[in-house]
């Protein structure tokens, strides 16, 4: 075993880590969070460390003195200066559908993301929510995106690693929000995507990322606490639809009460996964588009999550850009709903045209923070691939898009992006700018929903049953959506 001495902000650790092992593995594992959106493979450097003393294999250091700690494998002693990023999850929510507390004890819902982890602590008896506590998955070491952790459990051990990581950050927020109450949870319910809740369970998600991508469960799953280690006498996984529709599209639907409305009306979960369901006729109608990770700041060049001292607006005066980050912190990257804003001020201004071609190499925004033509292009990409999915759900249900009611957006994403710069960009039609409202975490209230009322957790299995899954890479016109989509009009 190894010392690795750590500096972090004013504090100093000193960690034991194995020969071989890299700093990315063993500062994830003791809660030192590193952006790794590539999943370790070196091509995104955001994992950035600076070695101050001692050596190590497979990365060299820059002239500055910075090394990727996905590539360092620790070879002796060795002491580094490393950055955690801090960042919450969405707490928040507004739905019309109310909960009834007909439970016993107290009891916890859990949003299960792939970005950030969302918990609420709540009377299940009379419904008063207690606390909410989020914090950043830690499982993103493993890759932004669930393509990149699936891929990462190809090695068995990084399954149970991720497990592990996931479990232990979920302990630690229900003992927060518990703030020295000594009880134990009657019932912790928990929402996710299919490859986070089979992460969450400790079983292999690889089946998942390849043809006939069969996940190897998606019906309720209940634990006993002590199962997990967690402080809760039972814990519910909530039902999926289909391998890349999860229980948290079918908490989305729960909260928003789609199936009682008398209107057409879509649900869009725009968080790292572009997940929507359209309601029509009684009908409901699901797909999963592959926006890939842009609008969480990932293949962004300058691109972060919703951390501290992210971009989260921008807007254009006489002066230049006006910036808002997350916590009033200086910027260090740009989140999705800046990224939104960035791209709305640049078509608006003309130095972005309707193809996408970035009149400059690169905008700055801040002395550190900029777009390229290659971040234009992520954005493109997932914008058509969304912009597809939801004409493709209007398609298979018969609707024009003039004819929808209501677009409601769930997801971190989708609660503090603009609507105007969403319609400016396309990223909506420009005629649902209206139309729009931001729901905030569904996933979040419908598992609260679940936690407190039987009826509402048999409403799942219902819904889940219920659920249409298109297959969009059958769908012959949604290639040629795609690339209509990727312009802006």
């Amino acid at each position: 075993m190894a010392k690795i001495t750590v500096r972090s902000g004013t504090q100093t650790r000193t960690l034991q880590g194995a020969q071989g092992e890299t700093l990315l593995r063993l500062l994830t594992r003791h809660g030192v969070f590193l952006p790794a959106r590539c999943g370790g493979r070196g091509t995104c450097k955001k994992c950035r460390v600076k070695l101050l003393s001692g050596s190590v294999e497979g990365a060299s250091p820059d002239e500055e003195g910075f090394i990727l700690a996905c590539r360092a494998r620790i070879a002796g002693d060795c002491t580094i200066e490393a950055e955690s990023e801090r960042g919450t999850g969405l707490e928040d929510f507004c739905f019309a559908r109310r909960a009834q507390g007909r439970g016993e004890g107290l009891g916890a819902a859990l949003d299960l993301g792939t970005t950030t982890l969302a918990l609420l602590l709540a009377d299940r008896s009379s419904g008063k929510v207690l606390a909410k506590e989020s914090c950043l998955n830690p499982e993103a070491a493993f890759g932004s995106d669930v393509l990149s952790r699936i891929k990462a459990c190809e090695d068995k051990k990084a399954v149970f690693e991720q497990q592990a990581l996931v479990l232990v950050k979920t302990r630690e927020l229900i003992e927060r929000a518990l703030a020295g109450r000594n009880e134990t949870l009657t019932r912790l319910v928990v929402t996710g995507n299919p490859t986070m809740l089979h992460l969450f369970a400790g079983v292999d998600p690889t089946p998942i990322g390849s043809a006939p991508f069969t996940p190897v469960f998606l019906q309720e799953r209940v634990f006993a606490g002590s199962e997990l280690a967690l402080p809760a006498n039972e814990v519910l996984l909530l039902p999926s639809v289909s391998s890349y529709i999860g229980a948290d599209v079918t908490a989305d639907i729960l909260a928003a009460d789609l199936c009682s409305s008398k209107e057409n009306v879509l649900l869009a979960d725009l968080g790292t996964n572009g997940e929507m369901v359209l309601f029509s006729d009684g009908n409901l109608y699901a797909a999963s588009t592959a926006a890939g990770p842009a609008l969480e700041g990932a293949c962004i060049e300058c691109g972060t999550g919703g951390v501290e001292g992210a971009i989260s607006r921008v807007r254009q005066t006489e002066q230049g850009f006006a910036l808002e980050t997350i916590g009033g912190a200086p910027p260090k990257g740009i989140a999705g709903s800046g990224l939104v804003d960035a791209v709305a001020c640049l078509l608006r201004s003309g130095e972005l045209d309707e193809t996408g071609r970035l009149a400059k190499e690169r905008v700055f925004f801040s002395p550190d923070v900029y777009l390229t033509q290659g971040d234009i292009r992520a954005f493109q990409l997932a914008k058509g691939a969304i912009r597809a999915g939801m004409r493709a759900l209007l398609r298979h249900a018969g609707l024009r898009e003039e004819e929808l009611s209501r677009l409601l957006i769930a997801g971190g994403l989708g609660y503090h992006i603009d609507r105007a710069s969403a319609a400016t960009t396309g990223l909506i039609p420009p005629a649902w700018e209206t139309r729009t409202h931001a729901v905030g975490n569904g996933s979040l209230y419908g598992g609260y929903l679940a936690l407190l009322d039987e009826g509402c957790r048999a409403e799942c299995g219902k819904i889940a049953a219920r659920c249409k899954t298109l297959d969009l890479a059958a769908d012959p016109a949604f290639s040629d959506d795609f690339m209509d989509g990727m312009l802006f009009e």
